[in-house]
C-alpha cells in the first residue's frame, strides 16, 4: 500500500538551477550544403527563405541504372533574421475543457542556440505562419496545423494560461488529465515541464515551468472554492507521487532507495504502482519541495547535443480528491493529474553516447519506439478497425495506458529546434504531433454520491408524520399547537406559533419531503439499473459459453474428418501399390463414408442453432 511522508522532512538545502533549453549543439555528422537559387518570382516574398532551401539529391548506381535518393541530411535553409516574428497565443479555456475525446497538441519552438548559430548559423527547417500553423521548408514542402504554435518568443507564463490553467479546471471538475512533453534531446522538454525551481515556492520566478505553475494556480482555486462552498463542508485533499523509468525500471524519486517497483491493475484502482510513495500537500511550497527532491534523484549526464541531458522518463502525478455533504448526500470527485517530462530521443551519431550512456538511449528510443507505435494503433482504432492496442510492451505506455485512449483529457506539449542541424529530428516529431492529434480519448467525470437509503426512509417518514402534525393543527381551533415526532422517540412537544409561521414551516417541510423522496427514488432507480445490467452480462455470459461450446464441438468434428481423409489416403496408396484387394478397400471404403455422414448429418443437424448464435453474438458485439 502507499505510505504517506511529509515533504519537508526529506528537503533538499539547495535550490537546482534552471535547466536551459538551449543546450543543443551542432551534429558533426552532417554537411549542408547551399541551397538552390529562389526564383525571381518568390524573390522578395516571405515565402522565399522556404523557397529557397530544399532537399539535395544524389544519383546512385544499383544494377546499372541511376536512382534519386533523398536525404534529409543534404537540407539547406536560406539565411533569415535573428528576429523573429512573434504570434500572440489564444487564450480560450473552453477550448481546452471540452475536449473530452481528442487529444489536444501544442508545438513550441525554442530559439536556435549559440552552438547551433556558430555552427550553421540560422539557417532554419520550418517557418511559422501562425499562431496555429507552421511550414516545413524541406522536400516537399509541407504545411502542419495544430491547436497551438508557440512561436520562440512565447513566455512561461503564456504558455501556462494557454495549457496549463484550462488542466486545473478539468482535474478539479472531476476529470483525469495528463500532459506530455514530447521531443529530441536539448529541445526543452525539462524546461517546458519544471523550468527554474524555487526553495520556498512563495514566488515563482519567469522561468518557472508549468508543473509549479499549475499547482501554484491549484491551490489558489483550491481556496477560493473552499471558501464560496462553506455551507456544503467543501474539502479538497490533494496526494503526489514522483516516479521515473529508467532502463525500463521504475524508481521512486521520493524514496530512491524503492527500485524496480512493479506496476500493477485492479478493477477499482486501475493502473498503479506497487509501493509507490504517495505524500499529502496542501501549499506549493509542499510540491516545490516534492519537485526540488525527485529532480535531484533523477538521472541526468551530459552527452554532445546536451550538458543536462535526461536518462529517464519522469511521472509527477497529483490526485486531486473533493467531498461535500448535500441532503443527506455525501458526494466525493477525484481527478488524476500526470505532468510526463519524457526523456528525448537521440542518435549515437549526434550524441556521442557509449557504454552507460548508449544502453540508456537505447532503452529511450525502444520506450518512446513504443509509444509511436501505440499511437499509431490508436489512430486506426479511431478510424473504426480492429487493432490490439501494444500497451503493456513499454512500462511508461502501461502506466500511462488512461491517458493515451482512455479516461483522461491528454494534452501534448511537443517541443521542436528550428535548426537545420535539427532537421531529421524536428520532422520525426512534427510527424507524431501529427498523428496524436487523431487519438480519440473518454474522458468522464469521475464521482460518487452515497446515502444510506434506510436512513433516508426513516427521514421521510418522519417528515410525513411532522406534516402530518401540522395540517391537523391547521384545522383544529383555538390556538395553534403541532406535535413534533423526532427520530423514533414518541414524545410529545407543544409549541406555540404563529399562524403565518406555521405556514412557512408547513412549505418547507413539503419541499424538503419532496426533495428527499426525489433522491430516494434517484437510488433506488439506480441500484434496479445496476441490476438490470448484471442480469445482462450474466445472460450475455451465458449465451458465449454455449457458443463456446458449440464451436469446439464442430472443430472435434473437423478434426475428426481431417482423420478419415488421412485413413482415406493411406488406403488408397496401400490400394495403389497392391497391398490390399480391391473387394477389401471397398468395404472400408465404405464405413469410412458412412462414418463421415454420420459426422456431416449431425453438423447439419445443428447448424441453424450455431447460426443463431452467431448472429446474436455479433449483435452483442455491436452493443459493446
Amino acid at each position: 500500500a502507499p505510505s504517506s511522508s511529509s515533504p519537508s522532512a526529506a528537503a533538499p538545502p539547495f535550490s537546482l538551477p534552471p535547466r536551459s533549453p538551449l543546450a543543443a549543439i551542432a551534429d558533426p555528422g552532417r554537411n549542408p550544403r547551399s541551397a538552390p537559387g529562389t526564383p525571381k518570382s518568390l524573390a522578395g516574398t516571405p515565402r522565399a527563405c522556404a523557397a529557397a532551401s530544399g532537399v539535395r539529391d544524389r544519383s546512385s548506381s544499383i544494377g546499372g541504372a541511376a536512382k534519386r535518393v533523398f536525404d534529409l541530411r543534404d537540407l539547406a535553409a536560406a539565411e533569415v533574421p535573428v528576429e523573429v516574428p512573434h504570434f500572440e497565443l489564444d487564450e480560450d479555456p473552453a477550448f481546452w475543457m471540452d475536449r473530452n475525446v481528442q487529444v489536444g497538441v501544442l508545438v513550441r519552438l525554442r530559439p536556435i542556440s549559440a552552438a547551433e548559430s556558430t555552427a550553421y548559423g540560422q539557417k532554419r527547417c520550418l517557418i511559422q505562419d501562425s499562431s496555429k500553423t507552421l511550414s516545413w521548408t524541406g522536400h516537399p514542402e509541407t504545411m502542419f496545423t495544430f491547436d497551438h504554435v508557440a512561436c520562440e518568443t512565447i513566455s512561461q507564463e503564456k504558455l501556462f494560461r494557454v495549457v496549463g490553467l484550462p488542466m486545473v479546471e478539468n482535474c478539479m471538475s472531476g476529470y483525469n488529465g495528463c500532459l506530455f512533453a514530447y521531443g529530441q534531446t536539448g529541445s526543452g522538454k525539462t524546461y517546458t515541464m519544471m523550468g527554474e525551481l524555487s526553495k520556498d515556492g512563495n514566488e515563482l520566478s519567469n522561468d518557472s515551468g508549468l508543473t509549479p505553475r499549475i499547482f501554484e494556480y491549484l491551490f489558489a482555486r483550491i481556496k477560493e472554492e473552499e471558501e464560496r462552498r462553506r455551507e456544503d463542508k467543501l474539502k479538497y485533499i490533494c496526494k503526489c507521487s514522483f516516479l521515473e523509468i529508467y532502463n525500463e525500471q521504475i524508481t521512486d524519486l521520493l524514496e530512491p532507495s524503492s527500485t524496480n517497483l512493479q506496476i500493477r491493475e485492479d478493477i477499482k484502482k486501475g493502473v498503479y504502482v506497487e509501493n509507490l510513495m504517495e505524500c499529502y500537500v496542501s501549499s506549493v511550497k509542499d510540491v516545490m519541495l516534492l519537485l526540488l527532491q525527485g529532480v535531484a534523484n533523477r538521472k541526468m549526464a551530459a552527452t554532445n547535443m546536451n550538458s543536462e541531458s535526461s536518462r529517464s522518463h519522469s511521472v509527477f502525478t497529483c490526485v486531486i480528491e473533493s467531498h461535500w455533504e448535500r441532503d443527506s448526500m455525501t458526494h466525493l470527485r477525484f481527478g488524476r493529474l500526470n505532468l510526463v517530462d519524457l526523456a528525448g530521443s537521440e542518435r549515437q551519431k549526434s550524441s556521442g553516447a557509449e557504454g552507460d550512456r548508449l544502453k540508456e538511449a537505447a532503452n529511450i528510443n525502444r520506450s518512446l519506439s513504443t509509444l509511436g507505435l501505440v499511437i499509431m494503433t490508436l489512430v486506426d482504432v479511431a478510424n473504426g478497425k480492429s487493432r490490439h492496442v501494444p500497451y503493456r510492451d513499454s512500462r511508461l505506455t502501461f502506466l500511462l495506458q488512461d491517458s493515451l485512449g482512455g479516461n483522461s483529457k491528454t494534452t501534448i506539449v511537443a517541443n521542436i529546434s528550428p535548426s537545420i542541424c535539427s532537421s531529421n529530428e524536428t520532422l520525426s516529431t512534427l510527424k507524431f504531433a501529427q498523428r496524436a492529434k487523431l487519438i480519440q480519448n473518454n474522458a468522464k467525470v469521475n464521482e460518487d454520491a452515497s446515502g444510506d437509503v434506510m436512513a433516508l426512509q426513516r427521514q421521510i417518514e418522519e417528515l410525513k408524520d411532522q406534516l402530518t402534525c401540522l395540517r391537523k393543527q391547521q384545522n383544529a381551533p383555538g390556538p395553534p399547537s403541532f406535535l413534533l415526532l423526532n427520530s423514533g422517540s414518541d414524545r410529545e412537544y407543544n409549541t406555540l406559533a404563529e399562524d403565518h409561521q406555521s405556514s412557512c414551516d408547513l412549505s418547507l417541510l413539503k419541499q424538503k419531503v419532496s426533495h428527499l423522496e426525489d433522491v430516494l427514488v434517484g437510488s433506488l432507480r439506480r441500484e434496479k439499473l445496476a441490476e438490470l445490467d448484471i442480469r445482462k452480462l450474466e445472460a450475455e455470459i451465458k449465451h458465449l459459453n454455449r457458443l463456446v461450446d458449440l464451436k469446439e464441438s464442430d472443430s472435434q468434428r473437423l478434426r475428426m474428418m481431417l482423420k478419415l481423409r488421412d485413413e482415406k489416403l493411406k488406403r488408397l496408396h496401400m490400394l495403389a501399390d497392391d497391398l490390399v484387394p480391391s473387394d477389401g478397400y471397398m468395404v472400408e471404403e465404405n464405413a469410412a463414408m458412412s462414418q463421415e455422414i454420420q459426422l456431416l448429418q449431425k453438423q447439419f443437424d445443428e447448424n441453424p442453432q450455431l447460426t443463431q448464435f452467431a448472429f446474436e453474438n455479433k449483435r452483442l458485439i455491436e452493443q459493446v
